[in-house]
């Protein structure tokens, strides 16, 4: 819950009108924030709502200043952090690994010892008396081999030797002795400050005459593991240094190649597109400078293309309208009064402006199939039917040639298409398939299809294109014979509009042609049509 502070003012003194307010039972009203200085529930939203504002901002840069940081310090800091943790937990597993390995050993000796001096007593003792020197000195024996002390206690629980002295004489009860004595347990075994504690049984014949307790001392395992831990922390930092100096070599050549290419694209940036990336070291910064490369090449091509463009545009749009100023300069120098010849000079320049408004129309029809551009409306639509209808149109114009349209559709297709734009494209290469042969001659059209796609062949027994000319074709405004095209109203963006429409739906089309022996053109279309996810 937020709390609400609130700013009380001191109180000003009543005013005349005011007391007579108060008199008269007059209910005043409630004064504002700016002559109260109490902030309303309101006002304190605004401000918690101010503070979580700034918080985010504070958040956001903190995370924008560990994204912003440079990859080389971004690998050497969380090296050296992975580095220095799994050093140090591994100096430490190895350090109580040796000192539970010692101490298990240690009680495993004194386990050992203890056990063959308790058999030994039992063997010698039926009632723990008479032999207590003899007992004594192999105590004391055993007693400065394991530095530790031992005690052995008689079945009336009195001491009967203590290594150390002090206990000889006076009588020891307590709950793990009287457990041992009694057989209530075989033994016990455990570590107590500094030392490690077994207590056994004394037997004769199978029978507790006494207990033997045995301690031995850990301290001198304690100074070498201290001295281990020392010479470890020192180790530790020899290779905390060589790793660190590692690290930081790695980094440094892990980032060397990308700075590089980092610097010559800042000079790429500044205009010299014709620079290319020259980099050696990893496979992956090699394939990175290769696509960088690549991308160049194609955004060369494409200045250069969109050059082209500009200077063909202008000299297409330049030409008819050359062409009508000297027919208008014509008419207007000519003092004739031949009807005839006006009538012919006007009819130019209708001609000049059908051409001039055809070659706009495609311009804008090539912009808007563009594959970036384009926006489909897509509809399912019957192929067969479509291509019936294209052929229907060109029939008068391939009849004037003598030239004979054959149709084959090995089944029905029905897929999802842009009609228009579609309609579009297949008709420029039908009518490019007439329009380009000889007299007499055929235009062969075929359509199939598959599970996934339908297939279209357009061929003819025109003129053929040559060798050098198959890759440019598409290019905008290329014409192969250019005062053929404008014998037949071409304006060289028919197969640019047609490559737009179909790679717009996610097609392809490809070109075979011989020179003197026809052309043959291959589109594929999916039938689906899948929509692209925005991310």
């Amino acid at each position: 819950m937020k709390k609400r502070q609130e700013t009380v003012q001191p109180s000003k003194s009543k005013t005349t009108e005011e007391l007579k307010s108060e008199k008269t039972g007059e209910t005043s009203e409630l004064r504002s924030a700016d002559e109260t200085g109490i902030l309303t529930p309101e006002e304190m939203d605004i401000i918690d709502d101010g503070f979580d504002i700034e918080k985010r901002k504070i958040k956001k840069k903190r995370k924008n200043y560990f994204l912003s940081a440079s990859i080389k310090s971004f690998v050497f800091v969380s090296t050296v952090i992975v580095f220095v943790v799994c050093m140090a937990l591994f100096s430490i597993g190895v350090i109580r690994s040796l000192k539970s390995s010692e101490e298990r050993e240690l009680r495993h000796d004194t386990y050992v010892n203890a056990g063959s001096l308790a058999d030994q007593i039992g063997r010698e003792n039926n009632t723990l008396s008479g032999k207590e020197v003899k007992i004594s000195d192999d105590l004391d024996i055993f007693a400065q081999m394991q530095k530790g002390r031992i005690i052995l206690i008689g079945r009336d629980y009195r001491v009967i030797k203590d290594t150390y002295g002090f206990e000889d004489g006076k009588y020891i009860i307590g709950n793990d002795v009287f457990e041992v004595m009694k057989g209530d347990v075989p033994e016990i075994s455990r570590t107590v400050g500094d030392y490690v504690e077994i207590i056994l049984p004394v037997k004769h014949n199978n029978v507790i005459i006494g207990t033997l307790i045995s301690t031995a001392g850990v301290k001198q395992i304690n100074i070498q593991n201290k001295k281990l831990y020392t010479g470890s922390i020192w180790v530790f930092i020899a290779v905390l240094v060589i790793g660190i100096l590692s690290i930081a070599g790695i980094a440094y050549l892990s980032v060397r190649e990308l700075n590089r290419i980092n610097r010559q694209i800042y000079e790429i940036s500044e205009g010299d597109f014709q620079n290319r990336l020259k980099v050696r070291g990893f496979k992956e910064t090699r394939y990175l400078a290769d696509n960088y490369n690549a991308v160049l090449k194609k955004l060369d091509s494409i200045d250069s293309t969109r050059q082209e463009f500009v200077s063909n545009v202008s000299h297409e749009l330049k030409t008819p309208i050359t062409s009508m100023k000297v027919l208008a300069e014509s008419i207007q120098q000519n003092d004739s009064d031949n009807i005839e010849m006006y009538r012919e000079f006007m009819s130019d320049i209708v001609d000049e402006l059908d051409r001039e408004t055809k070659m706009i129309n495609d311009l804008l029809t090539l912009v808007k199939t563009d594959r970036q551009n384009a926006v489909l409306n897509i509809e399912e639509k019957s192929i067969n039917e479509l291509i019936e209808v294209i052929i229907k149109r060109v029939t008068p114009i391939a009849d004037k040639r003598g030239i004979k349209i054959i149709y084959e559709s090995y089944r029905d297709v029905t897929a999802e298409i842009d009609e228009v734009k579609l309609s579009l494209a297949l008709s420029n290469l039908i009518e490019n398939a007439v329009k380009y042969n000889v007299d007499n001659g055929w235009v062969k059209i075929s359509l199939n299809a598959d599970v996934k796609s339908f297939y279209l062949k357009i061929a003819d027994s025109g003129v053929g294109i040559p060798d050098d000319a198959k890759e440019k074709v598409f290019d905008r405004f290329y014409r192969v014979d250019k005062a053929r095209s404008r014998d037949t109203g071409g304006t060289g963006l028919g197969l640019a509009i047609a490559r737009n429409a179909i790679v717009s739906h996610d097609g392809n089309i490809r070109l075979y042609s011989e020179q003197g022996k026809g052309t043959t053109f291959t589109v594929r279309i999916p039938i689906k049509h899948e929509v692209e996810e925005e991310e």
